[in-house]
């Protein structure tokens, strides 16, 4: 049977079973689908990050920070504009 560190990577073979540490059954197809399931949620984080990038651009902190007192949110007003905005968004 074939076995794979998760922390190393590393492949083994061995007729006996292996359990614990960090060491999992190796099938090359779950492996393949795991892969293609991290390229997948990465793509969409960068779209997400991307995104909120454009929304606090086209904000200034002065209107976050207006938007966070009309919320009623405590706020720090030396923050920085992408915190405020992080805040911000939370609270809605």
């Amino acid at each position: 049977m074939r076995y794979r560190n998760t922390k190393t990577g590393a492949v083994i073979d061995s007729p006996c079973t292996i359990s614990g540490g960090d060491w999992i059954v190796y099938d090359e197809n779950e492996v393949i689908q795991d892969k293609n399931k991290k390229d997948n949620n990465e793509e969409n984080q960068e779209q997400e990050d991307s995104q909120e990038s454009d929304e606090v651009a086209e904000l200034s902190k002065k209107e976050i920070m207006q938007e966070l007192d009309a919320l009623g949110i405590k706020y720090n007003p030396k923050a920085n504009k992408q915190e405020l905005y992080d805040l911000m968004m939370k609270g809605r």
